[in-house]
Parts: C-alpha cells; sequence; structure tokens
C-alpha cells in the first residue's frame, strides 16, 4: 500500500503540471484574404467553393490557408421576395484555415451574398481545431468582403483567437 501513495502523489503533480501547460492564450486579429473560385478539392453541394492566403499580422494566422466549402444556398436572403430580392443569397457552409506552424482549425459559418453589389458578409464559428488551436471553439470570426473584379474578393477578416499554450 505505501507504494501506492508516492505514484498517486507523482500523478496528482503530473496532472497539475499538465493543466498549467495547456493554458489557453485568447487575443483579437485582424486580416486581409483575397478569395478565388475554386473547383480544386470542392466537395461542395452546390459547387461553390472558395480558397484564399491569409494576410495578418498575427504570426499564428500569417500565410495560413483559407477554404470555403458552401453546404447550401437560399434566394432572397431565404425571406420573402417583397422584403429582399432574388440576388440577395443567403449561404451556410464551413471553413478549413491551414497555418505554416500552429496547426488547424474549422468553422461553420452564414452569410449573405449579394450578387448583384458583389458584396458578401458572414459569421464563422470555430467548431473544432488541431495543434496548438485544439480548444478555440466557439470563438468568433467576422468576413465582409467587395468584389474584386477577376481578383475574386478582397475580404477581411476579423475575430478572436485562442490558442493552448505550449
Amino acid at each position: 500500500m505505501k507504494a501506492i501513495w508516492p505514484s498517486a502523489a507523482t500523478l496528482a503533480v503530473l496532472a497539475c503540471a499538465a493543466t498549467a501547460t495547456s493554458a489557453q492564450t485568447c487575443r483579437n486579429f485582424e486580416g486581409t484574404i483575397l478569395l478565388h473560385l475554386t473547383q480544386e478539392g470542392c466537395t461542395s453541394p452546390v459547387g461553390i467553393c472558395t480558397v484564399g492566403k491569409v494576410q495578418s499580422g498575427d504570426p499564428s494566422l500569417a500565410d495560413a490557408n483559407w477554404f470555403f466549402t458552401s453546404l447550401g444556398t437560399s434566394p432572397s436572403a431565404g425571406l420573402p421576395e417583397k422584403l429582399q430580392p432574388a440576388s440577395m443569397l443567403s449561404y451556410a457552409g464551413s471553413v478549413v484555415v491551414t497555418t505554416p506552424r500552429d496547426g488547424t482549425f474549422t468553422t461553420t459559418n452564414a452569410g449573405v451574398y449579394d450578387t448583384t453589389a458583389k458584396a458578401f458578409s458572414q459569421l464563422d464559428r470555430i467548431t473544432s481545431g488541431t495543434g496548438k488551436f485544439t480548444d478555440t471553439k466557439d470563438r468568433l470570426i467576422f468576413i465582409t468582403a467587395t468584389g474584386g473584379g477577376d481578383a475574386g474578393f478582397k475580404s477581411y477578416v476579423r475575430g478572436e483567437l485562442c490558442q493552448n499554450s505550449p
């Protein structure tokens, strides 16, 4: 029985150390993404995917790959046409952000796209992550964008990002 007590004490110390090393650091971030329509790797049931590279002063997001998959759309932003024209689409989808060094995170989102103005606004909620983003769930990201002609969309992204400390 005496051998069990030192082992239990050792486990308790290790558990506290593990908890201390997995502390989260949260911060606000901003960035720009030049998004382009793509069919490469697109599994969207409506055939709409975009890809882009994040430009940000945040070292965890700089040069990250951003991949959006639309899961569905609705004309008139899902409202009666008397409230919104058919050219105002609402959509839902997901984004996978793959960073060069810190892991990935995935979001679900909903947005509105004005096909006439070539502009959209989107709200993302982080649902899962890997690497340093393992416990980032439920953080919000806001995106607004305007069309850039052949360049696709110039998107502005901001939100809160949490990472596990090493």
